[in-house]
């Protein structure tokens, strides 16, 4: 069984290889450089502030709105890129760096909204375009979301544009991400992202948590609370980060683990594409209006006094019944655990805080506790815990473990 499981390792970890020297730079993707002298797109992803917001659906075809945008546009656009969306506006012609052509049917479609938000929002004020001699000027001062939004609308009507810019409608837009995808996380998480790569079904049997579905709404790590989708920076984060096991990121331990490598040697843009093409295996992240995250107050002191009020806490939340008394993971409830896919999965053992996977400072263990990790038994305490109990209990599992009298001090 052990051979069988590292040659399926072995062959994942071949594949990622092998994938991240095929995956091609962002920028040599179809109607990038074609388009450079025109504006500069290289069609990057949105940066992290911006990946979250996706335009209201009924935006694209809501008469009002693109009415509304007609009138931004002609008194805010048009002397640049033209009456026509054509770039060739009285002041766009004499540009060094030309405005694009909006009737590129093609080249709209491989933007995603959020791109085309954060361009009009911070114009071409931010890399890679003020670097290109851009001068295009920032609109989010001087425009509302809703303008912004609105006149995204009526830009589109020149290439013919006439449904919602959503992923699943322009395949194009998520080319880059779905190919890395395809190199570097299939054999875990399986062709359409549920989570039943070849490498993942070979955890099973170690009680190690399987490679998460995608298609669900269920994630474990987030900063938003249960019930949640994550935050793009969540998944970000995740990614970077890998998920943790006992002996680093690439390790299969023997209880509690699964593989997830650090992905922090890929660059941010393609990290940031293959995550555009992870949520597009969700409609949910399209469909959520306002992100919100739970709010992480600063770590407060440690006390004596703090320590027994969360040891208290640990019994009445019946922390001990999957954890154990010592946080050994061993309670009278752990060997029946199983995540909502009725796998079987193992009790973190507190003791051994390189296997929090969700991190182990004083912030990462409260968020967990708040925000719970969804599709398994561990339940969110932010409703029925206050935010100083929380950080009792939070320094409390730090102090089961053999490394806790360095990890409560907080961040540094």
């Amino acid at each position: 069984m052990r051979a069988k499981l590292f040659t399926s390792l072995a062959i994942g970890v071949l594949g990622l290889l092998v994938g991240l020297w095929l995956v091609p730079p962002p920028a040599t993707r179809a109607n990038g450089d074609k388009h450079e002298e025109k504006g500069g797109h290289a069609h990057m992803p949105a940066p992290l502030e911006y990946a979250d917001i996706h335009v209201p659906t009924s935006v694209w075809t809501d008469p009002a709105m693109i009415t509304r945008g007609k009138e931004v546009y002609a008194s805010r656009c048009a002397v640049c890129h033209g009456d026509q969306g054509d770039g060739k506006g009285p002041a766009g012609v004499a540009l060094p760096l030309k405005p694009p052509d909006f009737r590129d049917k093609d080249g709209v479609a491989e933007m995603r909204d959020n791109y085309w938000f954060w361009r009009v929002s911070e114009g071409g004020q931010v890399e890679p375009f003020k670097g290109k001699g851009s001068a295009m000027p920032p609109w989010k001062g001087e425009l509302s979301v809703d303008d912004r939004w609105a006149v995204m609308a009526y830009q589109h009507t020149f290439s013919g544009h006439n449904g919602p810019h959503v992923p699943w409608g322009h395949p194009e837009s998520i080319a880059m991400g779905r190919d890395i995808f395809v190199m570097a996380c299939v054999p875990c998480h399986g062709v359409t992202g549920k989570g039943d790569g070849s490498v993942g079904s070979m955890l099973s049997p170690r009680r190690a948590p399987q490679p998460r579905d995608f298609t669900s709404a269920e994630f474990k790590f987030r900063s938003t609370p249960s019930g949640q989708l994550p935050t793009t920076a969540d998944l970000f984060r995740t990614l970077t980060e890998g998920v943790r096991s006992s002996g680093g990121p690439m390790t299969i331990g023997l209880r509690g683990h699964r593989i997830m490598p650090s992905f922090q040697h890929m660059p941010v843009a393609q990290r940031l594409e293959v995550l555009e093409y992870v949520k597009s295996l969700n409609r949910g992240f399209w469909q959520r209006g306002v992100v919100k995250t739970v709010t992480v107050p600063a770590p407060p002191p440690l006390t004596p006094e703090r320590l027994t009020r969360g040891k208290q806490l640990y019994g009445d939340a019946e922390c001990l019944a999957c954890h154990g008394t010592r946080g050994r993971g061993d309670g009278p409830s752990a060997p029946m655990l199983k995540d909502n896919r009725d796998l079987s999965i193992a009790a973190t053992d507190l003791t051994r805080p390189a296997r929090f996977k969700n991190g182990a400072r004083p912030e990462d263990v409260y968020r967990t506790l708040v925000t719970g990790l969804a599709g398994t038994p561990m339940p969110s305490y932010g409703d029925s815990l206050e935010p100083d109990q929380v950080w009792d209990l939070a320094y409390y599992v730090l102090s089961l473990s053999r490394g806790g009298q360095s990890a409560q001090t907080g961040s540094r």
